[in-house]
């Protein structure tokens, strides 16, 4: 089961994760959909010119349903597809989007937390590999870039097959996209990540598929935001590699579109563009109040700080995305 791809300029990876969608599973009274915890995730490169000349890649079991972008490089003599994507550990969040329990056999091992990260792969195109499952290679490099959760990835639509300085996307002060993405995640903080400075950290530290270049929790990146604004006054997004914007209380956003200023000279030039709801306008059964209505809210990308505009919309926003059920309202 495939949701998302990437592409660079002359490569597409197609994600062969071990997530299934079978309907004739409702004959055996299970799930449509499952998820094999055991069986490998494989990353098929191909040249969009020459398909044949895929070359398959395997890592270890997990789910990605949304890419952010992908980019070939050259580290001396060798050719490298690069990709950057939000990856999921746990297949928690299928089940409780469908209301089901998660069977015993999704269960993590002891000590270990459900995630959805900002995650970076590399794979070497330089050495051809056979065709056969066993023998395809793993990527050169698999880490997270950081240790917050992540997810509704974008980038300007210009850096989506080349190298992207910043990814913006959702995260939340508690709580995991893990552990429902469709039915109890709430979106009360906007992300800016500088993810170049983090792949060459993560590279440089030699990170492992587990260990996120930046630890720190969101509380301890808006800590840092606070100390910084009582120093100078107001928080500048490229003191630090991670910028949030934490919404008012009871105030929740959508999946975020990035709006590049015209004649724009940096990457980050321009506005996150998101429809919030305040919770404030439900009544005691947690339904919208006759006359509830959001707002777009226009936030400059730069600082990750300043509410450009808040155009009031004429009733309550819909979801933008599938997933993104009662609890984004």
């Amino acid at each position: 089961m495939m949701h998302d791809f990437a592409a660079s300029r002359s490569h597409t990876v197609l994600l062969d994760l071990p997530l299934s969608l079978n309907p004739s599973n409702l004959l055996l009274n299970t799930p449509v959909v499952s998820y094999s915890p055991t069986t490998l995730s494989r990353f098929g490169i191909l040249p969009r010119h020459a398909p044949d000349a895929v070359q398959w890649f395997s890592s270890s079991p997990c789910i990605i349903f949304h890419t952010a972008y992908a980019y070939n490089a050259l580290q001396g003599l060798e050719e490298t597809f690069n990709l950057v994507c939000c990856r999921l550990n746990s297949s928690r969040l299928v089940y409780a989007a469908g209301d089901l329990p998660s069977p015993p056999s999704q269960l993590l091992p002891a000590g270990v937390e459900d995630t959805c990260l900002l995650h970076y792969y590399r794979f070497s195109l330089s050495h051809p590999v056979d065709s056969e499952r066993s023998s395809e290679p793993p990527p050169s490099h698999s880490f997270p870039l950081s240790a917050i959760p992540f997810e509704f990835p974008v980038v300007p639509i210009q850096h989506s097959m080349s190298p992207s300085r910043f990814v913006y996307g959702c995260s939340m002060r508690n709580g995991t996209f893990s552990a429902a993405l469709g039915k109890a995640a709430k979106i009360d903080c906007l992300v800016k990540i500088d993810s170049r400075a983090l792949i060459a950290a993560g590279i440089k530290g030699g990170n492992g598929e587990d260990e996120p270049v930046d630890e720190r929790t969101v509380a301890e990146i808006l800590a840092g935001q606070q100390a910084r604004r009582s120093d100078m006054g107001r928080p500048r997004s490229d003191c630090d590699t991670i910028s949030v914007f934490a919404l008012p209380e009871n105030v929740y956003a959508q999946e975020p579109s990035f709006v590049p200023r015209a004649g724009g000279t940096c990457e980050d030039d321009g506005w996150l563009l998101t429809y919030v709801f305040d919770e404030a306008q439900l009544d005691d059964s947690g339904d919208p109040m006759p006359g509830a209505k959001s707002e777009l809210w226009v936030i400059d990308a730069a600082d990750m700080e300043t509410v450009v505009a808040r155009v009031l919309l004429p009733q309550r926003g819909a979801p933008l995305h599938p997933s993104a059920t009662s609890p984004y309202r």
